[in-house]
């Protein structure tokens, strides 16, 4: 049987259609933001890139996907009992075989991009002396809210959500992204470039960028594998480092980059490749 990804909202209609969850080797839901999700609009995304490699492994797999655009941790966590919740706690005649989760990455970016100049993560350089390293541009003490005061309470309503369902115990994967080249490449025309607008606003000079993108990105990967200290079943999927960085004076698709933060076709499918290696690792 060939692998199939569904929205969650799609899944009644396929099921009255003659869909039988059981008879797929796993059963897998996803949650998260765009990079569970797509890239942009009619783009490909890590799922589509992950069922043909689970079928090329003899691993049919249904997934259920719950993932959205620009999602948060924060939103997720306070909703896990929202549409999350409703899947992990249906009494269906199967279970869940696994769950795959990408968060945390818009958490960091709306808190550099969203807030004022100098009120969010990022120090507002504006006439003040340059720093030696990109790095000294975070402020570690709203590094540290963001990390411990919002992320770490939304993952925990999240993993007791699942701890408290008939699906404790099942393996949780969580995305480590990857980091990328801010530069002036919106998701769609006309739209917004996330770390380039936020570093333009807070009077980061593009020398600096690269390093602060790194450190940034550096704390978002520190957060997540946090996460799995003191919790059993969870599963960090090493995808740091894997893509092609992108010229950071292209204003669109570049090196395995699709805009800005997202993938194209062709880092999705190298992500796949280690998302479908981690899970087969760990499923029966």
């Amino acid at each position: 049987m060939s692998s199939l990804v569904l929205y969650g909202n799609e899944f009644d209609g396929h099921v009255e259609n003659g869909l039988t969850p059981q008879f797929f080797k796993y059963r897998i839901l996803a949650e998260g933001d765009s990079w569970m999700d797509r890239s942009a609009m009619f783009h490909t995304s890590l799922l589509q890139k992950l069922a043909p490699k689970m079928d090329a492994a003899g691993d049919d797999v249904l997934i259920i996907n719950l993932a959205h655009f620009g999602d948060t941790l924060r939103r997720i966590g306070d909703c896990a009992d929202g549409e999350f919740g409703l899947w992990i706690n249906t009494d269906f005649a199967w279970k869940f075989d696994a769950i795959l989760l990408s968060a945390g990455g818009n958490d960091f970016i709306d808190a550099a991009r969203d807030p004022d100049a100098g009120r969010g993560i990022l120090r507002n350089l504006a006439g003040a002396p340059l720093p030696a390293r990109g790095r000294d541009c975070l402020d570690p003490q709203a590094v540290d809210r963001l990390v411990n005061g919002y992320l770490a309470a939304g993952f925990a309503a999240l993993y007791h959500e699942v701890q408290a369902s008939r699906h404790a115990g099942v393996p949780i994967f969580l995305n480590l992204y990857d980091t990328p080249v801010a530069r002036n490449a919106p998701a769609f025309p006309g739209g917004r470039s996330w770390l380039c607008e936020a570093y333009v606003k807070n009077g980061i000079p593009p020398p600096l960028w690269p390093d602060l993108t790194g450190a940034i990105f550096g704390e978002v990967q520190s957060a997540i594998a946090g996460w799995a200290v003191g919790r059993s079943g969870l599963h960090c999927v090493p995808t740091s480092g894997a893509l092609v960085a992108a010229d950071p004076d292209a204003p669109g698709s570049s090196g395995d980059w699709l805009n800005e933060i997202h993938p194209n076709a062709s880092g999705w499918e190298k992500l796949a490749g280690i998302w479908q290696k981690a899970i087969r690792n760990v499923l029966p």
